[in-house]
């Protein structure tokens, strides 16, 4: 199978390779396949003790436990799994009923996970985490590690970023409001902001004033994805305006 080679990794029971890249909507139109629920469940954990174990072994006094939290949920986003995912052009193997091109990115990112939960229920158990991690190189996630743990850059969210520089300047939280935009349904529903503003903390009737230009440049898969876009503009578009909202 074409999609072993690209893996790295031959099934001995390819079956479990058919279940990874079968999606809910697909399998049932035919009783006769099974998605990759079950398997995106073991392959998130299965990734997620890898992460875990290469940022205890990192050995670094710098990164409490908070910290190596954040830096984990980072490597390991819907985002960042979507964009492996679409390296080994993974899109055009999953088994779904909807076009290839309207495969969201949270159903390629479940798709990888579920990659991960077949090569380790293949593996024999004395090599599965090794086998999985052969995968994980191909995407340098463990470099990735490395040079995240080496560059010194704030482990904060950037919304918690946001919120912490403008009461440093303002005395107070922020107030943000956004107006969404969302195409698809179910799973394969994705979002935009089309229009960030904030609270005029001058104002006495509680306006809020828009942020020009901050608004999303591409669909998400998460209401949370689209919102932490947006805190990423916003940050750069009040750091440009001395943080003065007016």
């Amino acid at each position: 199978m074409e999609l072993e080679k690209l893996i790295g990794h031959t099934f001995k029971n390819i079956t479990l390779l058919e279940e990874a890249i079968t999606t809910g909507s697909y399998s049932t139109e035919h009783p006769n396949s099974s998605d990759y629920q079950r398997l995106e469940f073991l392959g998130d954990r299965v990734i997620s003790l890898i992460l875990a174990e290469e940022l205890f072994m990192s050995n670094s006094a710098s990164l409490d436990e908070g910290k190596m939290t954040f830096l984990k949920a980072e490597l390991e986003n819907n985002l960042r799994l979507a964009e492996y995912g679409e390296n080994i052009g993974l899109r055009n193997y999953i088994r779904a009923n909807e076009q290839r091109e309207n495969i969201s990115p949270k159903v390629i990112a479940d798709v990888f996970e579920a990659i991960c939960g077949a090569i380790y229920w293949d593996t024999k158990e004395f090599s599965r985490i090794k086998e999985v991690k052969k995968f994980l190189l191909k995407f340098d996630i463990l470099e990735t590690i490395k040079k995240e743990m080496s560059s010194g850059r704030g482990f904060l969210p950037i919304r918690n970023q946001f919120e912490n520089k403008f009461r440093e300047i303002h005395r107070c939280n922020p107030e943000i409001d956004f107006v969404y935009a969302s195409s698809g349904e179910g799973h394969q529903t994705r979002w935009k902001i089309e229009k960030c503003s904030i609270k005029d903390i001058h104002s006495q009737t509680g306006e809020y004033v828009e942020l020009k230009g901050v608004k999303s440049g591409k669909w998400f898969s998460s209401k949370k994805d689209a919102e932490t876009d947006a805190f990423a503009q916003a940050y750069q578009y009040m750091e440009q305006k001395g943080w003065d909202i007016c």
